[in-house]
């Protein structure tokens, strides 16, 4: 980090596209750019041996379930490095499939299928941890609260209100962080302020994600609803002039018919 922030003091902080068009706060797109810096020696050596970038996929999602195991036995700073990780796989995949000229629909469809598929076997590896715990409803409201929140954007881009779907902070690099950090630094946790205070502080970051999170789905899902309202009249004024285009079309080609 140290370096990156060298770099960014001599150049320039680096300016990714995706990254500049979230809503986000200047210290969390430097922390991005920095995530991103870091895992470019893995991208460039994706791209010299060729791998497919639906196998990063696939092999991010294994190791994202075996995080979870880990995660359901107990293991929180094990499996929450190998949860960061793989969540990291995941960042590459998009972009050495951009720089190999291989994005498409079919490969965005299985990379975000897959990311669901991966959160909620995290969450429900927490949970398991969790059972005999009062913050075992954290978790199960952090997995469905962060399946709406990919639910909602998906649902208000097929129905043409893409920018509004974009709203709100917590997207998966987030709830990532949020949920992969506080397990991964869980035995410095314990050495710091005693035994069992990694865990305590596991399940405290996700009644956090889950609050957070919900208030992003309310505000995601406001802002599209009100695209789509916006959207309205513009939709039943221009069917209303087909409408009458259509009708005097008709007239005139009956009076031709009587002529």
């Amino acid at each position: 980090m140290a370096v990156f922030a060298s770099r960014c003091l001599s150049f320039g902080r680096p300016r990714t596209p995706s990254i500049e068009s979230r809503e986000a706060s200047a210290l969390w797109r430097w922390w991005m750019e920095w995530w991103v810096w870091l895992w470019g020696p893995v991208e460039r050596a994706c791209l010299r041996l060729g791998i497919a970038p639906d196998a990063i996929t696939f092999a991010s999602t294994v190791l994202s379930i075996a995080a979870a195991v880990l995660l359901g036995m107990g293991q929180l700073s094990l499996g929450g490095w190998l949860y960061l990780f793989a969540a990291s796989l995941d960042l590459v995949d998009g972009r050495v499939a951009r720089a190999q000229g291989r994005s498409t629909r079919a490969g965005a469809f299985l990379d975000s299928t897959l990311d669901r598929v991966a959160e909620l076997f995290v969450f429900g590896g927490l949970a398991v941890y969790l059972r005999n715990s009062a913050l075992l409803p954290a978790a199960l409201a952090a997995a469905g609260s962060s399946v709406l929140v990919s639910y909602a954007r998906a649902r208000g881009e097929a129905l043409g209100a893409s920018a509004a779907a974009r709203v709100g902070g917590m997207q998966r690099a987030e709830r990532v962080v949020l949920t992969g950090v506080p397990c991964a630094l869980s035995p410095l946790l314990d050495a710091l302020f005693g035994s069992g205070t990694g865990g305590l502080v596991s399940g405290s970051a996700l009644a956090l994600l889950a609050v957070v999170t919900s208030l992003t789905v309310l505000r995601r899902c406001r802002s599209i609803w009100q695209a789509l309202c916006d959207a309205e009249p513009a939709a039943h004024a221009a069917g209303n002039v087909r409408w009458v285009d259509a009708s005097r079309w008709h007239q005139k080609k009956g009076r031709q018919t009587l002529t």
